[in-house]
């Protein structure tokens, strides 16, 4: 199973910052040994989109040739877009073309879904889906089209009945990643959290360490 226990999602950058913004947040992903990055901007065109991926693609593939495990590429809403990109996977919404669909149309790719309660979760591991992501877990400004928060304990309930990885994400920062342990998640994803700090490759780092201690991290792995 791949990992996912730390994912680095982008913010929605305007197109006059595009290139430095995704140069520096592939670094950090890199630097920081992000398991996933994932581009969205909700803002975008398609074809924006496609030239971004290909940009970030093209730095994932000949930055650190050495390394072996560098950060999976996943590309928002969009299967054909991640897939003419040559990303590793695509991850869609409640709105966005059904899991099902894309499993059955892009096999190849790694297949996230975001779900908000847990018999979207049941709905989404059966359709085909390699890892959930469950939120807001706390409030965010990051993501505009997010749902009301989700209680731990229904996080708790979703962790406890699918057998694929659950990524919490949501107003997930440095000082409450702790809190969700008991939840029994796989790992966080985390916008602002990084975007937004004044030194993103230390918060990103720290970020990490923190996960890599504090989660019960072993289930699906």
């Amino acid at each position: 199973m791949k990992r996912f226990i730390f994912q680095i999602i982008t913010k929605d950058f305007n197109l006059t910052e595009e290139r430095e913004y995704l140069g520096d947040i592939v670094k950090i992903a890199l630097d920081s040994f992000a398991d996933v990055l994932q581009l969205r901007n909700k803002k975008m065109t398609p074809g924006n989109i496609y030239r971004s991926g290909i940009f970030i693609k093209n730095i994932l593939s000949n930055s650190y040739p050495g390394r072996a495990e560098k950060p999976l590429f996943i590309i928002n809403d969009r299967p054909d877009i991640a897939y003419l990109a040559g990303a590793d996977g695509v991850h869609v919404g409640q709105d966005d073309f059904p899991a099902c669909t894309v499993k059955k149309l892009f096999p190849g790719l790694i297949l996230g879904v975001s779900v908000d309660d847990l018999n979207q979760a049941l709905i989404a591991e059966k359709a085909g889906a390699d890892y959930i992501g469950v939120g807001p877990v706390y409030d965010t400004t990051s993501k505009s089209d997010a749902g009301g928060l989700i209680k731990h304990r229904e996080l708790k309930n979703i962790c406890n009945a699918v057998n694929i990885p659950v990524i919490a994400i949501g107003g997930i920062n440095d000082g409450n990643i702790s809190d969700l342990d008991s939840c029994g998640i796989n790992g966080v994803a985390v916008i602002s959290a990084v975007s937004n700090s004044e030194d993103p490759l230390k918060t990103a780092c720290a970020l990490k360490k923190n996960i890599d201690e504090s989660l019960n991290i072993n289930k699906c792995i």
